[in-house]
Protein backbone atom coordinates (compact mmCIF):
# COMPACT_ATOMS: atom_id res chain seq x y z
CA UNK A 1 0.00 0.00 0.00
CA UNK A 2 3.13 2.32 0.81
CA UNK A 3 4.39 2.22 -2.77
CA UNK A 4 0.92 2.76 -4.42
CA UNK A 5 0.99 5.73 -1.68
CA UNK A 6 4.32 6.94 -2.90
CA UNK A 7 3.81 6.42 -6.61
CA UNK A 8 1.00 8.97 -6.61
CA UNK A 9 2.62 11.74 -4.26
CA UNK A 10 5.65 10.84 -6.93
CA UNK A 11 3.42 11.50 -10.24
CA UNK A 12 1.74 14.41 -8.65
CA UNK A 13 5.25 15.85 -7.77
CA UNK A 14 6.62 15.28 -11.31
CA UNK A 15 3.64 17.16 -12.73
CA UNK A 16 5.18 21.16 -11.85
CA UNK A 17 8.53 19.67 -13.00
CA UNK A 18 7.36 18.86 -16.81
CA UNK A 19 4.91 22.22 -17.25
CA UNK A 20 8.27 23.89 -16.30
CA UNK A 21 10.38 22.20 -18.70
CA UNK A 22 7.77 22.28 -21.50
CA UNK A 23 6.83 25.93 -20.50
CA UNK A 24 9.93 27.24 -19.15
CA UNK A 25 7.97 31.13 -19.45
CA UNK A 26 5.43 30.15 -16.38
CA UNK A 27 8.66 30.91 -14.16
CA UNK A 28 10.82 33.22 -15.91
CA UNK A 29 7.90 36.37 -15.70
CA UNK A 30 7.50 36.34 -11.49
CA UNK A 31 9.89 34.02 -10.86
CA UNK A 32 10.04 34.33 -6.83
CA UNK A 33 5.72 34.86 -6.78
CA UNK A 34 5.30 32.01 -8.89
CA UNK A 35 7.64 29.54 -7.02
CA UNK A 36 5.49 30.62 -4.12
CA UNK A 37 2.17 29.85 -5.92
CA UNK A 38 3.70 26.60 -7.41
CA UNK A 39 4.79 25.08 -3.96
CA UNK A 40 1.48 26.25 -1.77
CA UNK A 41 -0.63 24.97 -4.33
CA UNK A 42 1.30 21.48 -4.13
CA UNK A 43 1.97 21.77 -1.08
CA UNK A 44 -1.82 21.76 -0.33
CA UNK A 45 -2.77 19.47 -2.84
CA UNK A 46 -0.66 16.69 -0.90
CA UNK A 47 -1.41 17.71 2.40
CA UNK A 48 -5.13 16.47 1.34
CA UNK A 49 -4.10 13.84 -0.36
CA UNK A 50 -2.63 12.19 2.37
CA UNK A 51 -5.00 13.03 4.82
CA UNK A 52 -7.82 11.90 2.48
CA UNK A 53 -5.66 8.42 2.38
CA UNK A 54 -4.74 8.16 6.03
CA UNK A 55 -8.42 8.60 7.11
CA UNK A 56 -10.30 6.77 3.73
CA UNK A 57 -8.28 3.36 4.17
CA UNK A 58 -8.07 3.56 8.39
CA UNK A 59 -3.81 2.85 8.40
CA UNK A 60 -3.00 1.99 11.70
CA UNK A 61 0.93 3.37 11.29
CA UNK A 62 0.09 6.73 9.49
CA UNK A 63 3.68 8.55 10.71
CA UNK A 64 5.28 6.36 7.88
CA UNK A 65 2.42 7.23 5.90
CA UNK A 66 3.33 11.23 6.50
CA UNK A 67 6.99 11.03 6.46
CA UNK A 68 7.52 9.44 3.73
CA UNK A 69 4.91 11.32 1.68
CA UNK A 70 7.07 14.59 3.05
CA UNK A 71 10.40 12.97 2.21
CA UNK A 72 9.19 12.54 -1.53
CA UNK A 73 7.85 15.94 -1.73
CA UNK A 74 11.27 17.64 -0.59
CA UNK A 75 13.01 15.35 -2.94
CA UNK A 76 11.17 16.00 -5.85
CA UNK A 77 10.71 20.05 -5.06
CA UNK A 78 14.65 19.80 -5.03
CA UNK A 79 14.32 18.58 -8.12
CA UNK A 80 11.86 21.11 -9.43
CA UNK A 81 14.53 23.62 -7.78
CA UNK A 82 17.54 22.66 -9.79
CA UNK A 83 14.81 22.52 -13.03
CA UNK A 84 14.38 25.93 -12.37
CA UNK A 85 17.94 27.13 -11.66
CA UNK A 86 18.90 25.36 -15.05
CA UNK A 87 15.46 27.96 -17.06
CA UNK A 88 17.05 31.23 -15.27
CA UNK A 89 20.84 30.23 -16.08
CA UNK A 90 19.72 29.37 -19.64
CA UNK A 91 17.33 32.59 -19.90
CA UNK A 92 20.26 34.29 -18.41
CA UNK A 93 22.71 33.94 -20.76
CA UNK A 94 20.62 35.10 -23.72
CA UNK A 95 20.35 38.51 -22.21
Amino acid sequence: MIYIYNFIISFICIIPIIFLILFPKLILINQFQNHIKIFIIKLLFISMFICFFIFNFSIQNYKIFIISGYINFTIFHTIEGFVIQKIMFKNENKN
